[in-house]
């Protein structure tokens, strides 16, 4: 999440009936400075395409959104957990994809890794579609769907993995008890995992006061839903994270109903955690979870 994103709320009308279009315009604005898309080089996107674990996704508004699905081969026939990966704002899918992050998250763990795109970034841009909270939302359900309904993956062998502003539509994901056109209930996922996790957009800056003042403009209130998720959520922070506060990530842990234990890295900011001690992390947390049961 970007510091500059509510370094310019403060300058935005508050919404209200006489300002309606001025309110729709400050939200586009909002929108914009939350979303800093990344513009990769044109031989990122191509390789995410050649990649033979590679799927395209459908929202419920007709949107096309990029997807990968890692198969973990180490253990052969015995049902394992998935990640459905949830990443950063100012990241995309391929980019995640060509540093080998995906691969080796899925080595790491044991795990299949699912991660889909957002509506607005990578391929999903290049289309002409722009990034929003909504548009989050749809393709998180999207990949709910997919995983559920086509992969035919059963609820509680999937995992939902959120890193920074990527929590937001995990925590929405876990804490809902339907998605549109599926049978399956996100509150069956077997876990919820977080890194660096969000309160909520302002939250994340300014503190839970302001998101008060600021409510109506706030995305990704995770703190709203987090107490509804029933299932076992473990949460990472750095505690020098200076983008998103450690603060952030221990408030919500103690809104927890199911909580594993947390993972404070000391000294650690938002983007130097470091990669072998989280993917340790998450795989503690998966063993912890016990084996998948049987399909």
């Amino acid at each position: 999440l970007k510091p500059r994103l509510l370094k310019h709320i403060g300058r935005l009308p508050a919404p209200s009936p006489s300002r309606n279009v001025r309110a729709k315009a400050s939200a586009a604005m909002i929108s914009a400075l939350a979303f800093p898309v990344p513009h990769n080089p044109q031989s990122y996107y191509d390789a995410l395409q050649r990649r033979p674990d590679f799927v395209w996704l459908r929202t419920t508004e007709g949107e096309e959104i990029p997807a990968c699905h890692i198969r973990n081969q180490s253990r052969g026939s015995t049902p394992r957990y998935t990640l459905l990966y949830s990443h950063g704002n100012a990241e995309d899918l391929a980019e995640a994809c060509e540093y080998g992050y995906l691969d080796s998250l899925s080595q790491a763990t044991g795990a299949d890794v699912f991660a889909y795109e957002y509506v607005g970034y990578s391929l999903s841009r290049l289309q002409g579609a722009s990034a929003s909270e909504e548009g989050c939302i749809r393709s998180v359900d999207a990949a709910w769907r997919y995983c559920t309904e086509q992969a035919r993956i059963p609820p509680k062998h999937i995992v939902l993995f959120g890193r920074s502003i990527g929590s937001g539509p995990t925590v929405d994901l876990a804490s809902r008890k339907d998605v549109q056109d599926c049978r399956f209930s996100p509150l069956d996922a077997a876990g919820v995992l977080l890194q660096s996790p969000i309160e909520s957009g302002a939250r994340a800056v300014f503190g839970s006061m302001t998101s008060f003042f600021l409510y109506r403009l706030d995305l990704f209130r995770n703190y709203e839903k987090i107490p509804n998720i029933t299932a076992p959520v473990a949460i990472m922070h750095g505690t020098a994270d200076r983008v998103v506060p450690v603060t952030n990530g221990e408030s919500l842990h103690k809104s927890l109903q199911n909580p594993y234990k947390p993972l404070w890295i000391q000294g650690r900011g938002h983007n130097d955690m470091p990669q072998t001690q989280c993917f340790k992390y998450a795989r503690e947390f998966l063993e912890a979870l016990g084996p998948p049961p049987p399909p």
